[in-house]
């Protein structure tokens, strides 16, 4: 086999060989055109730099001797010196001419001698001229007239164009031998072209005739033997014993080879297909199983020569769980003489083969079983077991035994018989079932028989009581018809409920102004006065100020906590998540809460446990506004003890109880425990109703709308967790904020926000309280408080000699706002409405920044906004809206007009302060 397929050459050898015989040739055909290109191309090189040049030169040559001659007449007859221009340059050139003519045609001997004989005379010219020029230029006349007379210069110039004539006749007779040698020699290459042609071509034909027959030879023995493989039926079993002979050593032996494989193939399928139809053709007509079990195992072993064979069945309506023998056959034809009569699945090869439902093979012992004939006897050498099952169920299994292994389509058609037997089993147990289910059924007739004699009495009873569900049916539809009328009386009530909802928002919102608009006046005027700058107010009138601005202030908590209410029972709070520094968040909480824990003489404790996340996922200002409501409520019930704050993470068990659609996000509990009053059972759900406390008699000892709790219940529901209580009369009380970690719906963070985006979200429409201590601050409280704000507000140099327009129709506004910007030494104009601002405007170019009221006559802020909005002139100037509306949707109306920033009223003067800082056009004031 090994020298084989060192001989064997390959049809791609073969193939790269010729295609390789036909390149070479291609190779030489190329180099050898290439060469003749080369010598044609080098011709025509010569033509063009040589032939070409020569004629160029020898014309500029003869044109520098007229020049010269031109030049030396026109002097000598007019005696200007501008004609000897021409002489002198002809002079200069004609030798630089003629030494370049002289090397181009170095390899013409006969040229050369001509070209020197040219220029001999040339020389005899310019010796006679010469002095001629002279005699003129001294006014020797005489001379000039005798050379006249003899007049040699005219003699040799034109023998100079005789001699340039012939000269140049020359190089053109030899330019026109050279253009026919290379027109000779284009002929001789496109002669040579077409031979190595013809050439390429026969022998490309002479390879491709040598290879085709080499391969095409084989393939027609493989043709035919398909074609006789597509043959009449009668004649496929001779057709299919045809073989490919095999004469070449490449793929088509190889394919001639696969193709006698294909046919023994074939042949093999072709018999189990003839053996498997009549087996199948036997058993259906098979009706009993002992006779159909005896005819199969008979039929098989005769099929493939087998000695020996044995069929055990299991019955399905006896137990699967044995197979008892149904038919053996041994080498004799007569049964098997000491075969086993049952197995159970699992026991023994047979009951391997039914359990494990696969085909198995062994070769066997010589004592495992002999087979008689009238010669003699011998073992069996090779045992096979095959499971016949349908539809993956064993209904027994085929063993066999031969004294060889079997060959692989004697394998195939006992495993397709296998597969047939399965059918014919199933065919018959089902027979079998159907004739026991055929002598139930008969038995059952005679019982339906009693029944329908039974069921007609029922039939008579079902139709008096079809006649009540008629009746029953027309009253249903009377109740729809009623249901309808409900239904739309419900959707006009909706209507009215939504219409209210409008109505009670619009309210809420003028409401809010009108209270708002006073307010701001009496906050600002009050801080002023608690400041005391200019330091002519006693300690009691600096104290009576401190307790108007903190009874100021506790009105504006009142009043967000209605708009905050409003907002949430009509569903338009919206959630901003952000990631929360768990670190932060309880220095923050504790600090502010911890001045009036003092001032109380309450202790206040705060432990974060190690295992809270790092980070919370959360809205972190409704956040704060839950501890806040509910340290505030702590302290406000707490005469005596203390407040603890508690932040742990819940488990994970305890928190699929408590919030289980937080399902995966960690959730941290805040637990506020005080050593208050405590709170009765009977009142704890009471307590988070709205403008509703514990005592809400008129003698009641603590004071409080009741909303704190009601506004963090809700608050805490929109954060997606909940709040627990747990308290009883003095024994204080434990609220427990649960909070889950919303990391699927924070908000990508990281970007800088320019300066309209940081006012929006740091005036937000809802204004956070002004204050840090809770709104059940005493006088004294109130005092602290006022102080602690007197020593943040610092200087403002920023603001001084700035120029601020201030429009606004309150003149109490006015008045409060005016002073406060004065303070700190900035020039206030001010606008009644937005066509006086406007007019102010186009007078004053320098005005760096407007503050501009929302709600005005003539003119409101919104449209003067866009007004400045839309000038060429000032549309860059900054505008924060000052407004009384502190909904979300005036915010929204206030930047949509054109406002670079927003602030509600009242208004933190501080707050205005820095937001104008921000806003403030960044040059010096003179």
């Amino acid at each position: 086999m090994s020298s084989q397929s060192k001989r064997r050459i390959t049809i791609r050898t073969k193939i790269i060989a010729g295609y390789a015989v036909i390149l070479l040739c291609l190779a030489v055909s190329i180099l050898v055109v290439f060469t003749q290109l080369d010598k044609v191309q080098q011709e025509t090189n010569y033509i063009t730099s040589h032939d070409i040049e020569v004629h160029n030169l020898t014309n500029k040559i003869e044109k520098n001797m007229l020049d010269m001659e031109t030049g030396q007449r026109g002097f000598i007859v007019t005696g200007e010196d501008n004609y000897l221009v021409p002489y002198r340059n002809g002079f200069s050139e004609w030798q630089l001419n003629y030494d370049s003519l002289m090397a181009l045609i170095s390899d013409n001997p006969l040229q050369m001698q001509t070209l020197e004989s040219i220029r001999t005379v040339i020389e005899e010219w310019l010796a006679i001229t010469m002095p001629v020029i002279d005699s003129k230029q001294n006014g020797d006349e005489e001379a000039v007239r005798k050379f006249y007379v003899i007049d040699r210069g005219k003699q040799d110039m034109d023998k100079l164009r005789g001699m340039f004539e012939g000269f140049r006749g020359t190089e053109k007779t030899l330019t026109a031998k050279r253009l026919a040698n290379l027109e000779e020699g284009n002929s001789m290459l496109r002669t040579t072209l077409l031979s190595l042609l013809g050439l390429s071509i026969l022998l490309s034909a002479l390879i491709g005739w040598l290879l085709s027959r080499s391969i095409v030879r084989t393939i027609r023995n493989v043709t035919d033997c398909l074609e006789g493989m597509s043959g009449e039926s009668e004649q496929s079993a001779a057709d299919l014993s045809i073989r490919v002979p095999v004469s070449t050593s490449d793929e088509v032996a190889d394919l001639a080879a696969e193709t006698n494989k294909l046919l023994e193939k074939l042949e093999g399928e072709s018999w189990i297909q003839r053996y498997s139809v009549e087996l199948s053709s036997r058993l259906q007509g098979a009706e009993h199983l002992n006779e159909t079990a005896d005819m199969v195992i008979r039929y098989i072993t005769e099929a493939l020569k087998a000695p020996y064979g044995a069929l055990y069945i299991s019955d399905p309506q006896l137990s699967r769980a044995k197979l008892t023998l149904a038919a053996s056959v041994s080498g004799s034809g007569s049964a098997l003489e000491g075969a086993a009569a049952s197995f159970g699945f699992g026991e023994g090869l047979v009951g391997r083969a039914a359990a494990e439902k696969l085909k198995r093979g062994y070769t066997v012992p010589e004592t495992y079983i002999r087979i008689s004939s009238g010669l003699g006897s011998a073992p069996p050498s090779h045992l096979l077991l095959i499971p016949v099952l349908f539809e993956g169920k064993t209904l027994g299994v085929l063993e066999l035994a031969s004294f060889k292994p079997f060959e692989h389509h004697l394998e195939t058609f006992a495993e397709k018989a296998a597969d047939m037997l399965g059918s014919a089993l199933n065919r018959l147990f089902t027979q079998m079932q159907i004739q026991s289910l055929l002598r139930e059924s008969q038995a059952m007739t005679e019982e339906l028989q009693v029944q329908t004699e039974e069921l007609q009495t029922q039939q008579e009873e079902l139709t008096v009581s079809n006649e009540q569900l008629g009746r029953q049916f027309v009253l249903s539809e009377e109740k729809n018809d009623e249901l309808s009328q409900i239904q739309e009386e419900l959707k006009q009530y909706s209507e009215r409920l939504e219409q209210t909802s409008r109505y009670k928002s619009e309210f809420l919102g003028n409401m809010s102004h009108e209270l708002r608009t006073p307010l701001n006046s009496m906050l600002i005027l009050s801080e002023m006065l608690a400041e005391n700058p200019a330091g002519n107010l006693s300690e009691k009138e600096e104290e009576f100020a401190r307790v108007i601005h903190s009874a100021g202030e506790d009105l504006l908590d009142l009043i967000n906590d209605i708009l905050d209410l409003t907002k949430i029972e009509a569903g338009r709070m919206d959630l901003h998540v952000d990631a929360i520094n768990m670190s932060e968040l309880p220095e923050s909480v504790f600090s502010g809460f911890s001045g009036i824990a003092h001032k109380h003489q309450l202790d206040f404790k705060m432990n974060c446990g190690e295992d809270v996340p790092a980070t919370l996922y959360t809205d972190e200002r409704k956040l704060r506004q839950i501890l806040k409501n509910l340290l505030s409520n702590a302290f406000k019930f707490t005469p005596q003890g203390g407040v603890s704050l508690e932040i742990a993470l819940v488990p994970a068990a305890e928190a699929g109880k408590l919030l289980p659609e937080a399902e995966g996000e960690k959730i941290v509990s805040f637990k506020i425990s005080d050593t208050g009053i405590g709170i009765d059972p009977s009142k704890q759900e009471v307590i988070f109703d709205a403008f509703q406390q514990a005592d809400g008699t008129t003698s009641r000892q603590f004071g409080g709308t009741g909303l704190g709790l009601s506004i963090s219940r809700e608050l805490a529901g929109l954060l997606r967790g909940l709040i627990t209580l747990d308290s009883s009369p003095g024994a204080g009380s434990t609220f427990t904020l649960y909070v889950p970690s919303l990391s699927s719906l924070a908000n990508d963070g990281g970007e800088m926000k320019k300066p309209a985006e940081a006012g929006s979200h740091s005036f937000p429409a809802t204004p956070e309280r002004r204050g840090s201590e809770p709104s059940s601050a005493t006088g004294a409280a109130a005092k602290q408080q006022a102080a602690a704000s007197s020593d943040r507000i610092a200087s403002h140099p920023a603001l001084a000699g700035r120029l601020i327009l201030l429009v606004d129709d309150d003149i109490r506004n006015v008045y409060s706002l005016s002073n406060a910007l004065e303070i700190e030494g900035a020039e206030v104009l001010t606008a009644n409405n937005g066509e006086e601002a406007l007019q102010l405007l186009d007078e004053r170019e320098d005005i760096d920044i407007v503050l501009m009221d929302m709600m005005m006559p003539v003119m409101d802020g919104y449209e003067a906004t866009r007004q400045i909005r839309e000038h060429p002139l000032y549309r860059d100037i900054p505008v924060i809206a000052l407004t009384a509306k502190a909904m979300m949707q005036d915010r929204d109306l206030c930047l949509a007009a054109g406002a670079s920033d927003y602030i509600s009223k009242p208004i933190a003067i501080e707050q205005l302060y820095s937001l104008i800082e921000v806003w403030m056009p960044k040059k010096k004031r003179v």
